[in-house]
């Protein structure tokens, strides 16, 4: 009995440690207005940003609206591997909107598909970048 004790606090604590590592750091972003990905439209608010690694180039980030419980995955291919400077999320917008664009990290930049859009819709006519704090801050 002892030693089955044993073993489940051992996999409660690894299940914990690999899910946070799994996850990374989770940022927060204050969103004054709606946006588009490649698969949702989103209202403003507040919301968690949480970074996973699935492989050196790829990232996935999860986009939750703490305030409407509901939020999407979203896939971005590194375009800067170089880049460091101040974490934030880019948007372009135009008259039908904005759209994610890209995710910026102290250490890359990931850029997101935009939604699917009429040749006549596709021309920006503002990039916003809105900054991310780690949670907690």
């Amino acid at each position: 009995m002892k030693t089955l004790a044993n073993r489940l606090v051992m996999f409660a604590a690894s299940a914990v440690v690999f899910g946070t590592m799994a996850y990374g750091q989770t940022m927060k972003a204050e969103i004054p207005f709606a946006f588009h990905t490649a698969n949702a439209t989103l209202p403003a608010g507040s919301y968690a940003i949480n970074t996973r690694a699935t492989n050196s180039s790829d990232r996935t980030i999860r986009l939750w609206n703490t305030a409407t419980q509901r939020g999407v995955y979203v896939m971005g291919t590194q375009a800067d591997p170089d880049r460091s400077g101040r974490s934030s999320l880019v948007f372009l917008c135009s008259n039908q909107g904005c759209s994610l664009s890209a995710i910026r990290t102290s250490e890359r930049t990931f850029t997101y598909p935009a939604p699917h859009k009429a040749a006549r819709d596709k021309e920006a006519v503002a990039v916003i970048s809105i900054p991310l704090t780690l949670k907690g801050d």
